[in-house]
């Protein structure tokens, strides 16, 4: 290790820079006048007092005389080095206190604050705007694994899934004996790789309906929450903007609109008819 890093070394510990040109200066022999290791150590000559004071303070140094000559010698660093870091361990601990301190009185101020705040309901609390399309996937797919009882969705292309992770979706809710009812655009049928979905859909309990149109990609939980995913109409590109929404009468009423457009619907595609 060269002098410098033992220079930084030290000042890690908790030395100054002064402090530990002096202590590594100190090191070199038996001892040294206050001048001898002021010129070792490069430090100004009026400052090497305060310095070593400093140093037999801490430990690592002691003063003798002979004479009337004042002399220090370095304390031998197996000793020395270890109390630096006890000194430190102290100092930490101190601060740690303190913030401890300082954070249950800021707990004690702030507490109050928001209690008072929170005691105020949001109106619009039960409404999120959802715009980016991982937080809507991540969004549905966290309100199908809190289902308890039925999920109903209009679905229309296109979607924000992957084949595979539609699968997923699906899967996971009628595993576990949710009531899942989809209503898909007929026009759907025609793609194969999305009429292999509805068959994987359907051989897993999903109940399915088919009509030539829904009015919006709509999915609801238990009667209870909703997610509706609304196209932007003048976008060239799939482009979604997606309400989560809890209230019990928004949801009543999609209910309402979901079983007019159900029974409207057929169980396979060809037999669809436009109807207004």
């Amino acid at each position: 290790m060269s002098e410098l890093q033992q220079l930084e070394s030290l000042t890690h510990l908790g030395l100054t820079r002064y402090e530990a040109a002096v202590y590594l200066a100190l090191l070199e022999r038996q001892d040294f006048t206050p001048s001898q290791v002021a010129t070792r150590a490069q430090v100004p000559r009026q400052r090497i007092y305060d310095v070593l004071s400093s140093l037999c303070a801490r430990g690592l140094c002691v003063e003798r005389h002979s004479g009337r000559q004042r002399l220090f010698q370095a304390v031998d660093p197996a000793q020395a080095l270890p109390t630096l870091v006890q000194e430190k361990q102290r100092q930490y601990e101190a601060e740690l206190a303190r913030q401890q301190q300082q954070a249950q009185d800021l707990v004690t101020t702030l507490l109050p604050l928001y209690q008072s705040g929170h005691r105020t309901q949001d109106p619009l609390a039960y409404i999120e705007v959802l715009s980016e399309p991982r937080r809507i996937v991540e969004r549905g797919a966290a309100l199908s694994q809190a289902a308890q009882q039925s999920i109903c969705v209009f679905f229309s292309h296109p979607s924000l899934l992957s084949y595979e992770e539609g699968l997923q979706l699906a899967q996971d809710p009628l595993t576990r004996g949710i009531s899942y009812r989809t209503i898909y655009e007929s026009a759907i049928w025609q793609e194969p790789d999305s009429r292999e979905f509805i068959q994987q859909c359907r051989a897993w309990g999903q109940q399915v309906r088919f009509v030539p149109e829904v009015p919006f990609k709509m999915q609801l939980f238990d009667q209870r929450a909703t997610l509706l995913s609304l196209q932007d109409p003048l976008s060239g590109t799939p482009s979604f903007t997606a309400l989560s929404i809890t209230h019990a009468g928004l949801a009543s009423m999609l209910q309402i609109a979901f079983e007019d457009l159900w029974q409207r619907g057929t169980p396979e595609p060809e037999a669809v008819q436009n109807f207004g």
